[in-house]
């Protein structure tokens, strides 16, 4: 292996935060639903067929 230089200091470096691209940040608004169990049939596993466990 190849030595490596490393400075141990008394504090851990500062945090910086990373840009983030706009279509990452959640939504800034909320729409309501009218119908969950009609939303959640939409988005269910087809595969599962009439077994309970989605995996």
């Amino acid at each position: 292996m190849t030595a490596v230089p490393v400075t141990i200091g008394r504090t851990p470096p500062p945090r910086t935060r990373p840009e983030v691209p706009a279509a990452l940040v959640a939504a800034q608004s909320v729409t309501p639903v009218a119908d969950l169990d009609d939303l959640m049939g939409g988005i269910a596993c087809s595969c599962a067929g009439s077994d309970d466990n989605p995996h």
